[in-house]
């Protein structure tokens, strides 16, 4: 693993390279960029996913999206900047000597995985996608599909949000103030002291932009391979939301469910080798002819 550097829309950008057992710079391998969740950093939670897909032969890359972790810019969650993001980190990945081009795949865990689906629908190029524990409609999640919630939130929104545009005035909120579900709460209780960026605050848009972020209209255009997997106890991203994805994206798709797991459980212990197993077969198998 080595630290790496590259620039999205001139910020610069800091990652994590992860390269396999007897790397060797004169030959090609296949690659997969992993995208973080919800105000993450490339050091938590993505880490082991990205050591157990070099262990298996694969490059691997993470990276702090602009303004989180030791990335520059603007701390906001802001979807689209976040998939431009990616695209430079792919970038910068095809333009690796030792990187097969025809065969870079995204990876992507939680918003991470709604923004992954957004930039492959908009970008054929991928080999292949695997989405974990994300959300279809970012509306549906946050109102939790109830309409008194959804009235109060938009009109919350659209109140702040017109604060911003009449008067330049934003609100930044700390991050566990944006938190609604028991499960992010202790997760952000047990790792903000050895992560202190996670204690960043961030402009209440996010929540008008996480509101907005419907990847269900997106995947019926992702025409590469896709894995979904969520996990049946996910309070954070109900289960019904990775239904909804298999739904509506076209084949060749896969659904993989952990019974009695929750968010985090995804990234330890059983549950987290249960799925990186599977994905690593399910990378493997969708590999491109070298060009």
């Amino acid at each position: 693993m080595k630290n790496i550097s590259f620039y999205s829309e001139k910020s610069k950008i800091s990652g994590l390279l992860y390269t396999p057992d007897n790397f060797n710079e004169h030959h090609t391998y296949s690659a997969i960029l992993l995208c973080h969740g919800f105000a993450g950093i490339k050091e938590l939670l993505v880490d082991n996913y990205a050591k157990e897909f070099a262990k298996h032969g694969f490059v691997a890359m993470s990276f702090d999206y602009r303004g989180f972790g030791e990335s520059e810019g603007e701390t906001v969650i802001d979807p689209l900047n976040q998939i431009q993001d990616i695209y430079n980190a792919s970038e910068y990945l095809r333009h690796q000597t030792f990187v097969d081009t025809n065969n870079l795949s995204l990876w992507g865990s939680s918003l991470g995985g709604a923004n992954a689906i957004l930039a492959s629908a908009m970008d054929s190029t991928y080999a292949s996608i695997c989405v974990q524990l994300t959300f279809g409609n970012g509306e549906r999640v946050v109102t939790q599909g109830d309409e008194a919630t959804k009235e109060a939130t938009l009109g919350m929104i659209r109140k702040l949000w017109g604060r911003e545009v009449l008067n330049n005035k934003g609100m930044m909120v700390p991050l566990n103030k944006m938190l609604h579900d028991e499960q992010s709460l202790i997760f952000l209780k047990e790792n903000a002291e050895a992560f202190p960026a996670l204690l960043s605050k961030i402009p209440f848009s996010t929540l008008k932009n996480t509101f907005r972020l419907k990847a269900e209209k997106f995947i019926p255009l992702v025409e590469a391979p896709i894995l979904i997997v969520g996990a049946e106890n996910d309070d954070v991203n109900p289960i019904m939301e990775s239904h909804h994805l298999y739904e509506k994206a076209i084949e060749p798709k896969e659904l993989l469910i952990i019974e009695e797991a929750g968010h985090y459980d995804a990234y330890r212990g059983n549950a987290f080798d249960m799925i990186v197993k599977k994905q690593i077969a399910f990378f493997k198998s969708n590999k491109k002819q070298q060009k």
